[in-house]
């Protein structure tokens, strides 16, 4: 009876060494993989570059250090990538999103969608900071509470009907009570927007930090160009806050909230607050990276674990300044899920709002 317990007592030991071992060697599942990120916009844009600064670096953080490959997936407003990801692509945490107004364009209900961001696990983020300019020599416009009393015709410049920026600056001035601007649209980018503000074909747009620090301010400095606002950002909580990236760069430039205050008296609210509240949420998180429904959870704890890591990393924040102009404001994936979800609880008069916006 002793030796057989003693002998069941050796066969144990065995059994809980050899499990021991097993977990000890195993492999992370990322080793030897490959990662591919699906970017639903064009080669080259904005988005595009900004993916790829990213993917450089995230394999060193994720465990197991899997290769990365970017495959450029455009159309219909970034719909059909992210349609991909969240409906044809595995859930085995070895096809990611890397996309741009997602939650906006969920929210308006553009035609084609057929994702519910919600359910797709956010890794991680990445927030925009933007604000508004105007030319004061064209509309006397100097502060955004001249915009209600301009001496002629303010002539918005857009890239096109729909996109975060245009919806953003029309329902900007729909909120101030601006009446009957003009809007012009199509241009495509900031850049060929610039060019139409210089020529006086247009004379209010908004840019990020890093086009205006570049491009903005020295006109800004030779006294013809106004900035009047920043967008801001949410907070998980879905509070407004302000980037402090405006004043470092010497900008004292008010919030929107402030400038309603400014000029009312009182806080904004309403369909027109919660149309612009929902659009601050979308400069929050500009861009995500995300992956497809039912995906492990530990699989995402791993990539969360390293799109973490990679913003500490000295050698990804050096090359995001110099291609940026701007250390990055990155968001983790729990943050990130909660502004999507808060973006989408927009009331629907403000989603009424925005559609009307987005049509030509």
């Amino acid at each position: 009876m002793a030796r057989r317990i003693v002998f069941q007592m050796c066969v144990t030991a065995w059994w809980v060494c050899l499990l021991g071992d097993s977990l000890y060697a195993a492999e992370p599942f990322y080793q030897g993989k490959t990662l591919r990120v699906i970017v639903a916009s064009a080669a080259g844009g904005g988005s595009d570059i900004v993916a790829r600064l990213m993917m450089r670096h995230l394999p060193r953080h994720i465990p197991g250090h899997p290769t990365i490959i970017v495959e450029n997936m455009p159309g219909a407003g970034e719909i059909v990538g992210t349609n991909y990801v969240y409906g044809k692509a595995k859930a085995d945490g070895l096809t990611a999103l890397f996309a741009t107004g997602t939650p906006i364009n969920q929210l308006i209900e553009l035609p084609g969608i057929e994702f519910d961001i919600t359910r797709m696990p956010i890794i991680g983020g990445s927030s925009e900071s933007v604000a508004a300019f105007i030319r004061n020599d064209k509309t006397g416009v100097k502060s955004a509470r001249d915009l209600l009393h301009p001496k002629s015709q303010i002539i918005i410049g857009g890239s096109g009907y729909g996109s975060i920026k245009d919806v953003s600056m029309l329902a900007a001035l729909n909120l101030l009570g601006v009446k009957n601007p003009t809007y012009v649209t199509g241009y495509g980018g900031a850049g060929p927007i610039r060019l139409a503000y210089e020529r006086g074909e247009v004379n209010f747009t908004q840019e990020t930090a890093v086009g205006i620090a570049r491009s903005v301010l020295p006109w800004v400095r030779e006294g013809w160009t106004s900035i009047l606002y920043q967008v801001g950002f949410l907070d998980g909580k879905g509070n407004v806050i302000k980037d402090p990236a405006w004043r470092e760069l010497g900008i004292e430039a008010p919030s929107i909230a402030e400038v309603y205050r400014g000029i009312y008296g009182k806080e904004a609210a309403g369909p027109p607050w919660e149309a612009e509240k929902a659009l601050i949420g979308g400069y929050s998180l500009t861009r995500m990276m995300a992956v497809a429904p039912k995906t492990p959870p530990a699989l995402i704890a791993d990539l969360r674990q390293g799109f973490q890591a990679m913003g500490k990393d000295q050698n990804f924040l050096r090359e995001w300044i110099k291609s940026q102009g701007s250390p990055p404001r990155l968001v983790s994936g729990d943050e990130a899920a909660k502004i999507a979800v808060s973006i989408l609880k927009a009331p629907r008069e403000a989603v009424n709002i925005l559609k009307k916006l987005a049509l030509p």
